[in-house]
């Protein structure tokens, strides 16, 4: 009896020593598994679970278009009136990304080129492509800016000359398809192409680009360094763009697609946006839900598109130290010379410099600003809105008779978009299997040393 007691103590004693020790073991290895585990799966490579989520984006993607109409053109050419400005839309395009000429390089990066085509989707239509948007001429006066940029008596003669042999005017009247991926016939255009190399032989602000790439981007694969996996090293073999003065030009942070994964949330996130050549960055909001899997909220502040007045870093986006008021970003540099200034849509956190030159401005910070939904532990974007508006200058050229007598520089919307991606149900069940699945394998062993060991 005694020594079948003392048997059995031993056992347990021996068995308590050996989880002891199995639960020191794997308390040690468990975190260098589970890097392993991570890095495994999230390293972009052709069979990897995050190269076919990387490769095609399965997250459904729709950009919204809104359109001001312009209601009283009369009275702006009569200088009577502000522009009075009416909100069309949105007019709905999904979006489907492939990425192609898929290179494999030795310093542990990737090249190739994001092919990006868009789907009309009447359904998510507030109107149709046939809506007749009374909008800026914006040839003609990018013609007007370009010349007063110029400074040449020349130059002022020919614009002028022109535009009244064209009998041009600040407005024209368009239907949205032509206004975005159509393209409309502008003579003025026709001529400018005859002694200039221009990219296009219509105006659209979309024309030509569906179906077509941003260039050809070098991200890390996050195979030597996971944090920095989807990091753009290079666009179009550049670590630097010519739009802006250092070190604003560094071309640094995310392509999009992926961020290095992290326990808890980061102070920020960095995305290289090439529509604006610049990246952004994003503050950490909150946790959010995103149906039903957590993820960390990420959102441009008031200070993105500072001017340096408050953010000192913004100074060097200020072309020849010229700055705008806070809440634009110039751009012309980056669109041909073109006189635009993004901001967020409505003016939203913008000086009220830009706000006061037009009446129907309603900025809102909830359907305004941009964020991104990042599942932590992955990395992996579940919920997106980049969203931006297009304006542009349009102020005096005192020699060019057309455009002399107007009064004050106005920062003209044109246009705002609202680019959007959610996971549905069905990615997200798959994004939460993997999570469940990563520790699978120390909990069998943990299990199966409990069982031999009699318990």
């Amino acid at each position: 009896m005694i020594c079948t007691l003392t048997r059995k103590i031993s056992v347990l004693v021996v068995s308590g020593l050996l989880i002891a020790v199995i639960g020191l073991v794997m308390y040690c290895t468990f975190p260098i598994f589970m890097e392993n585990e991570i890095k495994k799966r999230l390293v972009l490579k052709e069979g990897s679970q995050s190269y076919s989520y990387w490769k095609d984006v399965p997250v459904p993607i729709y950009i919204h278009f809104y359109f001001f109409n312009i209601t009283n053109p009369e009275e702006i050419w009569a200088l009577t009136n502000k522009p009075v400005l009416e909100e069309l839309g949105p007019y709905t395009f999904r979006e489907s990304r492939e990425k192609v000429n898929i290179t494999w390089n030795e310093n542990g990066t990737v090249s190739y080129r994001q092919i990006r085509r868009w789907y009309y989707q009447y359904d998510k239509t507030n109107g149709t492509l046939d809506d007749v948007v009374t909008t800026l001429n914006v040839p003609m006066v990018a013609a007007a800016m370009r010349g007063k940029q110029m400074n040449e008596d020349m130059v002022f003669f020919a614009l002028e000359e022109i535009f009244s042999q064209l009998n041009c005017s600040w407005f024209v009247r368009k239907p949205v398809r032509e206004l975005l991926f159509e393209g409309y016939d502008d003579k003025l255009m026709k001529i400018a192409k005859t002694f200039m190399n221009l990219p296009y032989d219509k105006f659209g602000w979309f024309y030509k680009r569906n179906g077509t790439d941003d260039g050809e981007f070098s991200a890390f694969t996050g195979a030597i360094d996971l944090q920095k996996v989807d990091e753009v090293d290079t666009w179009n073999g550049e670590r630097n763009v010519t739009s802006f003065d250092p070190p604003c030009n560094i071309i640094k942070g995310s392509a999009g697609d992926m961020w290095p994964p992290s326990k808890s949330h980061r102070d920020h996130v960095t995305l290289f946006v090439t529509d604006i050549c610049r990246s952004l960055s994003f503050t950490y909001l909150a946790t959010t839900d995103v149906n039903g899997i957590t993820a960390h909220r990420y959102w441009t502040d008031d200070k993105q598109l500072d001017n340096g007045k408050y953010n000192k870093e913004n100074k060097c986006f200020c072309p020849e130290g010229i700055c705008l008021p806070a809440g634009g970003l110039n751009v012309s540099s980056c669109k041909f010379d073109a006189p635009a200034v993004v901001s967020y849509p409505h003016f939203l956190f913008a000086d009220s410099v830009y706000s006061q030159g037009v009446i129907g401005m309603k900025p809102n910070p909830q359907e305004h600003r941009m964020y991104l939904d990042i599942v932590p532990e992955m990395g992996v974007p579940v919920g997106v809105a980049a969203r931006m508006q297009i304006n542009i200058v349009f102020e005096a050229v005192p020699n060019i008779t057309q455009f002399e007598n107007i009064t004050k520089r106005i920062y003209f919307p044109i246009l705002w978009f609202s680019e959007t991606a959610e996971a549905g149900e069905d990615i997200v069940s798959q994004l939460k299997l993997v999570l469940t699945t990563i520790p699978l394998p120390f909990y069998l062993l943990l299990e199966r040393s409990a069982t031999n060991a009699g318990f």
